[in-house]
């Protein structure tokens, strides 16, 4: 079976096809055709293909600055603005769309520019990915000392870091357990259940949240911002309620997207488990494994996941 996204883990190389159960269950949620969703998992596959060569197999230079100038980022203005107006420290929340390795790193400079920039990654990068970054962004990439690692890092342990005026940390939404368990949200006209981890961090160190995505419009990587959201606790409402209302923010955010286009979304073919409530499936751990954990950069010998 199958297993959510969670600390971790990593891209798989090459699936086998998938079954009619599979297919049959992603074509149900996405109200889709059966043959038309068949060819939305051929499409993600192909997308998450290409994203993982320009992730893991060294490039050049040439060829990774013509790809950086396709991303386009038309609200930086609004965000340096932001960053200038509101210095407090916040959490930039995203999901793995589009080709979000890329515009991370160009969201990563753009808040480098008036703020401090923090990833907070699922493992360490390889050389190649290193590499790669620094020549499709030049002085401006983040590096090695940008990243934080998740699955060493608690609410808790983050607290001293997000005292400190500026500090913008770059997190995703849509993993499995991460920061504490999931929540149900309305999602595709169903309860879905989603990681509340990035809403609990907002909550219990007061920083706002900052919606973020990564999208191609059919001609080239757009990132978009959504609305400031504060991390504010209603008359009466519980943590686990606040949590749960905020992660829904993220997610309605998100979803207008993922409707536009399913295929862009690293877990499409892993939708039908953001169904299943927290704990309903074991502890829902993934067990995939990847072609990058086994062709590694020699000089790091390390996963190249973000």
């Amino acid at each position: 079976m199958r297993t959510l996204p969670n600390k971790g883990v990593i891209m798989i190389r090459r699936q086998a096809e998938f079954s009619e159960e599979e297919t049959a269950a992603v074509s149900t949620l996405l109200r889709e055709p059966r043959g038309r969703t068949r060819r939305l998992l051929a499409a993600n596959r192909k997308w998450l293909a290409a994203l993982e060569h320009r992730r893991n197999s060294r490039m050049a230079e040439t060829a990774l600055r013509r790809h950086a100038a396709r991303l386009h980022f038309p609200q930086a203005h609004n965000l340096r603005e932001l960053l200038g107006d509101d210095p407090r420290p916040r959490l930039l929340a995203s999901y793995h769309f589009g080709d979000y390795i890329y515009g991370v790193n160009l969201l990563g400079a753009t808040v480098n520019t008036c703020a401090r920039a923090i990833y907070l990654s699922q493992a360490p990068g390889s050389a190649a990915y290193f590499a790669n970054m620094k020549r499709a962004f030049g002085e401006t990439a983040m590096g090695p000392e940008s990243r934080m690692a998740a699955q060493e890092t608690s609410i808790a342990g983050l607290a001293p870091l997000l005292r400190r005026e500026g500090v913008q940390i770059i997190t995703f939404c849509d993993l499995g357990e991460e920061f504490g368990g999931r929540t149900e949200v309305d999602f595709l006209y169903r309860k879905a259940w989603f990681s509340r981890g990035p809403a609990l961090l907002g909550l219990t160190n007061r920083i706002p949240l900052l919606p973020v995505i990564v999208w191609f419009d059919g001609k080239r990587e757009q990132i978009v911002l959504g609305a400031q959201i504060e991390p504010e606790r209603f008359d009466g409402e519980t943590l686990a309620q606040a949590a749960g209302r905020i992660t829904a923010e993220l997610v309605r955010f998100f979803e207008p997207f993922f409707r536009l286009n399913p295929e862009q979304w690293r877990y499409l073919s892993l939708l039908p488990l953001y169904f299943f409530q927290a704990g309903a499936a074991g502890a829902l751990q993934s067990k995939e494994k990847t072609h990058a954990s086994t062709q590694q950069d020699p000089a790091t010998d390390q996963s190249s996941h973000q």
